[in-house]
């Protein structure tokens, strides 16, 4: 399975150019980017508006991925509003008691998209998870928002890490095989590995900060996608600036 994975769109109005920037010229750049690499799936893995979830602007997205051609899956993230994402999307199937968690049919690679997006990962959303991963004892592919521990990103971590790790990492580090994590969020490129667990943060479609500061500060405006491609056993997976 060869997986092109964008995040932190931060898509406005129109007329909106935060810091400067045109955001929706930089989804439509980033969106040509990736219809130029083959692939299987796109996942937006969260942070598709720029504030907070707005109908119109999923409209939007969803017209862009319609007209080229994706086929695709959405997560919210912390500036999104799932009732609505889900509505326009088309993702109720997806929803289970209650709970945004997506997975690949049986017979493909395993991978699930979780639902970090109100800055925590809900009870239901927890045993949700822990019975996939007892389902499947295999390695397993998984994307979300959040990180799902401190990544070693001062202004992040401090003020907008995902609330209940601690409960997350207790499922994800009872699975015996690796678990490769492709998350958004933090607006910088940045790996770390922890027990069975290999984390991945993309970069942002927006800007990206600087990493090192543990005030807010821009770093950069390169926007990337990540390349990933995945067999169930074999991943490889390259950030590509555009």
């Amino acid at each position: 399975m060869r997986i092109i994975q964008i995040t932190d769109l931060h898509i406005g109005t129109p007329e909106e150019r935060p810091f400067d920037i045109d955001i929706r010229a930089n989804f439509i750049k980033v969106l040509k980017a990736a219809k130029a690499v083959p692939h299987d799936l796109l996942v937006i893995s969260g942070d598709l508006c720029l504030e907070e979830g707005d109908l119109a602007i999923y409209q939007w997205i969803k017209q862009q991925l319609n007209d080229f051609q994706f086929n695709y899956l959405v997560i919210p993230g912390n500036h999104d509003d799932k009732e609505m994402m889900v509505s326009t999307f088309g993702l109720h199937q997806q929803l289970q008691k209650g709970a945004l968690f997506l997975t690949s049919p049986d017979g493909q690679p395993p991978l699930v998209l979780l639902d970090s997006g109100p800055g925590q990962v809900d009870e239901t959303t927890l045993d949700l998870l822990r019975e996939y991963l007892q389902a499947h004892p295999a390695p397993i592919c998984l994307f979300m928002h959040h990180p799902p521990m401190k990544m070693g990103v001062p202004f992040m971590d401090n003020k907008h890490a995902l609330r209940n790790r601690e409960p997350l990492l207790s499922v994800l580090t009872e699975h015996s095989y690796p678990i490769s994590i492709f998350t958004g969020h933090y607006h910088v490129e940045k790996s770390m590995r922890w027990r069975n667990l290999n984390i991945h943060i993309t970069p942002s479609c927006y800007f990206q900060i600087d990493w090192q500061q543990h005030d807010f500060a821009v770093d950069h405006h390169n926007i990337a996608y990540r390349y990933i491609n995945w067999d169930g056993e074999m991943l490889e997976h390259a950030v590509v600036y555009v």
